[in-house]
């Protein structure tokens, strides 16, 4: 028999900052299974998100004006990104959490703008933001994923 409990808590990172503009999420899943000798076995998993339904959202928003543009990128970015260089999933896949973004990888990350970045929400302080391909990223100080929005209006492609 195999028994899935889940535990959520929101966790606040400061007072300064109010609420609603700071989101931390963890979320922690403990599975439970009882074998037929009697013995049990759990795992428990921890999930943190730093971006909220709400942020994605404006996320997904920030970008749409841009649709019709070169890759879907404010004009502005089209130079910075180096699109036939930068690792080809980030074109076309979300970045999943808890991928550490290599030395190799780090030069086609471009800094979040402070206009992107003020639709976001504060980030704890060992977090920056980046986009990094058709992904908004938040990133810890060893470069690991926190979290990833996809941006469904960003269209990477490169000709070959």
């Amino acid at each position: 028999m195999k028994t899935t409990f889940a535990a959520m808590g929101v966790a606040a990172l400061g007072s300064i900052i109010p609420l609603s503009a700071q989101v931390t999420e963890t979320r922690e899943t403990t599975e439970v299974q009882e074998h037929a000798d009697g013995s049990v076995t759990e795992k428990t998993t921890t999930t943190t998100t730093t971006f909220s339904p709400e942020a994605r959202t404006k996320v997904v928003k920030y970008f749409e004006p841009h649709k019709s543009a070169q890759y879907g990128l404010p004009p502005a970015w089209v130079t910075k990104v180096r699109v036939k260089e930068m690792p080809a999933t980030w074109r076309t896949k979300t970045i999943a959490r808890g991928v550490v973004i290599t030395e190799k990888e780090r030069p086609y990350l471009v800094e979040a703008p402070s206009d992107l970045v003020g639709v976001l929400p504060a980030p704890p302080a060992e977090v920056r933001y980046y986009v990094a391909g058709g992904n908004v990223i938040a990133v810890d100080k060893s470069y690991k994923v926190v979290d990833s929005i996809q941006i469904p209006s960003v269209r990477i492609v490169v000709d070959e």
